[in-house]
């Protein structure tokens, strides 16, 4: 069965540079909303840090964001860990409560 998901070349601006993409058409919106949080991220950076190079700005941009999205990641696995904890929990107990009828 082909993809009927049709993609389009969309410019984006990061640093006051203009970047090419070509994105799933659903998926534009998307694209567009990231591509203005890292350049809103870059530029807070570089506001703040006006003496760094471009490069630099963009590496270290690149790993708050990296931290950013670890962080996630380890809290929301911790939150599974929790709640399938619980589950094992009710389960034990209601195993039990089945076994004493």
């Amino acid at each position: 069965m082909a993809d009927s998901s049709q993609t389009k070349s969309i410019r984006v601006h990061i640093l006051g540079r203009e970047y090419a993409l070509r994105v799933q058409e659903e998926d534009e919106a998307f694209t567009r909303e990231v591509a203005s949080f890292v350049n809103a991220r870059m530029e807070q950076f570089r506001d703040q840090h006006p003496e760094q190079a471009e490069l630099t700005t963009a590496v270290i941009t690149a790993l708050a964001l990296a931290e950013d999205l670890h962080t996630l990641k380890e809290e929301q696995a911790g939150g599974t860990e929790a709640l399938n904890d619980e589950l094992d929990q009710l389960a034990d107990r209601l195993g039990s409560v089945i076994e004493d009828d």
